[in-house]
């Protein structure tokens, strides 16, 4: 019985999910008419942007033209943050010379911005209460010392960024595109299965929020379900049983 887990086990856990091209989850064009009325297009992603954090928010910065009655335009930069499904729920809009974001998550964005020669400020926008359009609510102090140019990375294991360059090529609109990785790529490996003190024991490392259903079977055909789904927490889960002379085979899968 021990050997027939044992080889289950190294058959589900192990073995590598088909299906891993990337699926395009949203994708967002830059319409600078709904950000900032009466602007126009001066430029592309600047300040190593767009970014993307961990939890799904998206943040950019690029250039704006403003003519404000003056013969000449005034240049300006436009700080956006997109939520999880693509969709903008905050911007704002500085002179000088492009903000850098420094942090980024569903409940805030810290930005620096240069509000007047040589004079640096460190912002914060509460992104689960603001409106599109409100102004930064926060300035961060005691930042002497702060990196000017220090840049959080940002990343996710599960979904990655694509989007126009910069320069902008001729006639190409200011996109980007946000790509997810199947959530069935996730690679169980089991921590621990065997014997102990007569129950058979199965446990696994979990991802947090992530789904698991522990299965049983006695032919490795037909399977059906020990139990209610689990949700993970980030460590080690296990299931046991009490060992039996009847063949049995168990097996954790994600729905």
């Amino acid at each position: 019985m021990l050997a027939a887990l044992t080889l289950l086990l190294a058959i589900v856990l192990s073995t590598p999910s088909p299906g891993s091209s990337p699926v395009l989850a949203w994708e967002y064009e830059v319409e600078v008419q709904s950000l900032v009325p009466g602007a126009t297009l001066s430029g592309g992603f600047e300040n190593n942007t767009p970014v993307l954090s961990p939890d799904g928010m998206c943040a950019m910065v690029f250039s704006i033209q403003m003519q404000f009655g003056l013969p000449s335009p005034s240049t300006l930069y436009v700080i956006a943050v997109l939520n999880e499904e693509g969709l903008p729920i905050w911007r704002g809009v500085t002179g000088g010379s492009a903000p850098a974001v420094i942090h980024l998550t569903k409940e805030s964005l810290v930005y620096r911005a240069v509000v007047g020669p040589g004079v640096i400020r460190f912002f914060t926008v509460p992104l689960e209460a603001v409106t599109l359009m409100e102004p930064a609510t926060g300035r961060l102090e005691d930042t002497d010392g702060m990196a000017a140019f220090a840049l959080q990375t940002s990343s996710s294991a599960t979904s990655f960024l694509s989007y126009t360059r910069n320069p902008i090529p001729d006639g190409m609109p200011l996109v980007i595109k946000k790509w997810t990785i199947p959530g069935d790529e996730v690679d169980l490996v089991a921590s621990f299965f065997g014997l102990e003190d007569g129950n058979l024991i199965l446990s696994w490392a979990t991802s947090a929020g992530e789904i698991y259903q522990v299965q049983r079977s006695t032919n490795l055909e037909s399977w059906e379900n020990i139990g209610v789904p689990l949700t993970g927490n980030g460590i080690t889960m296990s299931y046991s049983q009490r060992s039996t002379a009847e063949k049995v085979f168990l097996r954790v899968v994600i729905p």
